[in-house]
């Protein structure tokens, strides 16, 4: 799958294949999430977004959960915004981690899209 030039304006990892998404989403740690909701149409998902970083990158990982009001029916499926045509099922383990978090936070908007991590820039003089 390719990444998706109009929303990924700030790069993406070079050589990403389907394997490094998998990988990404099962390294996401969703005790991280930075925004979490139910859907609103259905009401029967429960939405984390997270973030791993990845080859100088960070990748946004959406994690989905089936939910009956507040009992967990099933995984549902994660994917990487940008990365498209790609998902999987979200990981066993995150399945709970998912469904124990409370709900807020604010959505990523573009932030959900590759962005490169900023290297620390060093003192010349070792200070």
């Amino acid at each position: 799958m390719p990444w998706n030039p109009d929303t990924c304006k700030w790069g993406a990892p070079a050589s990403f294949t389907d394997q490094d998404a998998a990988n990404v989403v099962n390294a996401a740690d969703f005790r991280q999430a930075v925004f979490v909701e139910i859907s609103k149409k259905d009401k029967k998902t429960k939405h984390a977004f997270t973030y791993v970083t990845y080859q100088g990158f960070r990748l946004c990982v959406n994690g989905h959960i089936h939910i009956d009001g507040n009992k967990i029916t099933g995984p549902g499926n994660s994917y990487i915004p940008g990365w498209v045509g790609w998902d999987m099922t979200t990981p066993a383990a995150a399945v709970p981690v998912i469904g124990a978090l409370p709900l807020g936070g604010t959505f990523p908007g573009d932030d959900r899209y590759p962005h490169p991590v900023p290297v620390p820039s060093v003192n010349a003089t070792g200070d």
